[in-house]
């Protein structure tokens, strides 16, 4: 049986380089286009021109949403390389088919998408909060999950390369109450900052939000 790394392998791969727009708002996708390294960011831009973090997508992820089953002929937002990415474009009738043929595949997909809906749904909870302090430490917690790398050897502890000004514009709300709001998570030593990334120590920072306790 062809497995799915077999199958999108026989497709054309597409690089893209940090930054780079994949997709824009309104645009007609000819392609299924999957992730097959690096990170994807979705947003918008609001009335005043700012932009708007939605989602990112990881390796195994799918795009636009929707559209690979027919539920959208047009992308919702716009999809940029968060980081430098490969991504393959499959046929959408061959994606279709593909998954239809092998249940494996299909569930696997199906769990990603599981993973998706908790995700996003941790992000409106960190959209949510009253505090800014809260909404800035889910956010991170939701960024690490994403895209954070494990530190080890304490395993506790994860890496996420993001600037103050990527996370305020996620959030909707200026650099300088971001900067105030991770200035009090380091004093309490949740998170410690340095230059462009952020180490988390997730359990402190769990307990913090009352969603763990301390190990």
């Amino acid at each position: 049986m062809q497995t799915f790394r077999q199958f999108t392998s026989s497709y054309p791969l597409k690089i893209f380089d940090k930054g780079q727009v994949i997709l824009l708002q309104g645009d007609a996708p000819k392609m299924v286009h999957l992730i097959e390294q690096g990170i994807v960011k979705t947003y918008t831009i609001n009335a005043n021109g700012e932009e708007r973090l939605v989602l990112f997508s990881s390796e195994g992820e799918d795009f636009p949403i929707g559209y690979a089953f027919g539920l959208t002929e047009k992308s919702h937002y716009f999809y940029e390389a968060f980081t430098k990415c490969s991504v393959r474009l499959i046929p959408r009738d061959a994606f279709v088919d593909y998954l239809h043929a092998n249940p494996e595949s299909m569930y696997k997909r199906h769990a990603r998408m599981v993973t998706l809906l908790l995700t996003t749904l941790a992000r409106i909870d960190a959209l949510e909060q009253s505090r800014a302090g809260d909404k800035v430490a889910r956010t991170l917690l939701y960024m690490a999950d994403q895209f954070g790398v494990i530190l080890r050897p304490y395993h506790a502890r994860l890496k996420i390369a993001v600037t103050q000004q990527q996370i305020a514009d996620s959030l909707g709300i200026t650099r300088e109450t971001t900067s105030i709001a991770l200035k009090k998570l380091e004093v309490k030593k949740l998170i410690t900052h340095s230059r462009k990334s952020y180490v988390l120590y997730m359990n402190r920072l769990r307990a913090y939000l009352g969603d763990d306790k301390v190990e």
